[in-house]
C-alpha cells in the first residue's frame, strides 16, 4: 500500500531546536506533494498561525490545527471545528484561577488571556496571533473556544496535568511542549482530526503516517497506518509508534518522507 498523506507535527518535530526547517526536509516536503501526497502539518497552533508558516513553506495541502480541534482545506478555509463545551470551559478557567496558572483561550485569530505576562509574550512570539488581554475574562456568559492553553513550568506543569485530568477526565488533556499544556474537547484531539481529513480526501488508515513528539500526537500515531515518532519524542511516544526516526535536529521528518513516500534510500 502506497503511503498518500504525511501528517506532521511542527514544534519539537519539523522545527529543530532552534526553529528552523532544513532545505533537505523543506524539498522532501515539496518532493512528496509532487509525488501526488499529501503534506499536512498538524500542530497545536491555532489556523491563523498555520496558514503563515504553510505559505511560508509553499505548501499546498491541508492542515490540523489547534491540536485537532481544526481541521482546514488547503486554502484553510475550516471544515471541522470541534469546541469544548461552554460550561465546562468555564469551570477550567475558574479551576486555573485557583490554582494560579495562565491560561488562554481562542477565539479566531486572536488569544485571550485575563492579564499580560511573560507567558503571553511567549506565546506572541511564537504563534503570531493577535494577543487580547481582558481583564473581565471570567465575566463571559459564554465561552467558545477551541482549545485552553495552560503554560507553566515543566515541573508544575507535570502535577498541574494529573489534577486536571482527575477533575476534568470529560476532556483530553495533554501536552505539546514541556511547558505547554492544552485541553480540548476529546473529540479534537489529533487522530480524530486526521480520521475526518482522511474521510474527506478519500484515504484509508493504511494510506496515512503521523510522526510526532509529545502527547498530543498520541492519537494520530495511533490512528495512522504508520505511526511514527521522532528521536527526541518522548519515551511513551515511540512505545505507542512503529518506526522511530531520527530526532528533530537530523532530519528525522526527511527520512520518513523519503523512505516511505518516495521511495528513496534514506543517507544522512
Amino acid at each position: 500500500m502506497a503511503y498518500k498523506l504525511i501528517a506532521i507535527d511542527m514544534d519539537g518535530t519539523l522545527f529543530t531546536d532552534d526553529k528552523e526547517i532544513t532545505e533537505r526536509s523543506l524539498k522532501a516536503m515539496h518532493d512528496a506533494e509532487a509525488a501526488g501526497a499529501y503534506v499536512v502539518l498538524a500542530s497545536g497552533r491555532m489556523a491563523a498561525n498555520v496558514k503563515e508558516l504553510a505559505k511560508s513553506l509553499g505548501l499546498n495541502s491541508p492542515a490540523i490545527c489547534g491540536g485537532g480541534s481544526q481541521v482546514v482545506d488547503k486554502d484553510y478555509n475550516i471544515i471541522h471545528t470541534c469546541y469544548i463545551k461552554p460550561e465546562i470551559a468555564k469551570q477550567v478557567m475558574d479551576t486555573c484561577k485557583e490554582l494560579g496558572l495562565y491560561f488562554q483561550i481562542f477565539e479566531d485569530g486572536n488569544f485571550i488571556f485575563e492579564k499580560h505576562t511573560p507567558y503571553s509574550d511567549i506565546y506572541h512570539g511564537i504563534s503570531g496571533l493577535n494577543p487580547v488581554e481582558d481583564p473581565d475574562i471570567f465575566k463571559r456568559e459564554v465561552v467558545n473556544t477551541p482549545k485552553i492553553l495552560i503554560i507553566e513550568e515543566a515541573e508544575r506543569l507535570q502535577q498541574v496535568q494529573e489534577i486536571l485530568k482527575e477533575r476534568f477526565p470529560m476532556l483530553n488533556i495533554g501536552r505539546s511542549r514541556p511547558t505547554f499544556l492544552e485541553l480540548n474537547n476529546p473529540e479534537g484531539n489529533k487522530g480524530v482530526a486526521l480520521k475526518v481529513l482522511a474521510e474527506k480526501l478519500g484515504l484509508s488508515q493504511d494510506e496515512l503516517i503521523a510522526i510526532g513528539d509529545n502527547q498530543i500526537d498520541a492519537p494520530m500515531i495511533e490512528y495512522a497506518g504508520l505511526g511514527v515518532a521522532v528521536g527526541n519524542a518522548l519515551d511513551e511516544i515511540k512505545a505507542i509508534s512503529q518506526y522511530v526516526s531520527a530526532d528533530n535536529n537530523h532530519e528525522g521528518v526527511t527520512e520518513v518522507i523519503e523512505k516511505f513516500i518516495l521511495g528513496h534510500e534514506y543517507n544522512e
